[in-house]
C-alpha cells in the first residue's frame, strides 16, 4: 500500500520524502525493539544461570 502511494502520479517530492523518512523511522524503531528484546532474553538467562535456576 505504501509503494502504491509513493508511485502514484501527482505526489509531491516532499510528500514522498516525508513518507520515506517515516518508513525509515518505523524500521529503526522495530529494529531497536528486536535488539532490546534479545538483550532482555540474554540478561534473563544470565540471571537464571547465576541464581542456579
Amino acid at each position: 500500500m505504501i509503494q502504491t502511494m509513493i508511485a502514484a502520479p501527482g505526489g509531491s517530492r516532499a510528500a514522498r520524502g516525508a513518507q520515506g523518512q517515516q518508513t525509515f523511522m518505523l524500521r529503526k524503531a522495530v529494529g531497536f525493539a528486536i535488539v532490546a528484546s534479545g538483550l532482555a532474553v540474554l540478561v534473563a538467562q544470565a540471571l537464571q544461570h547465576a541464581l542456579g535456576g
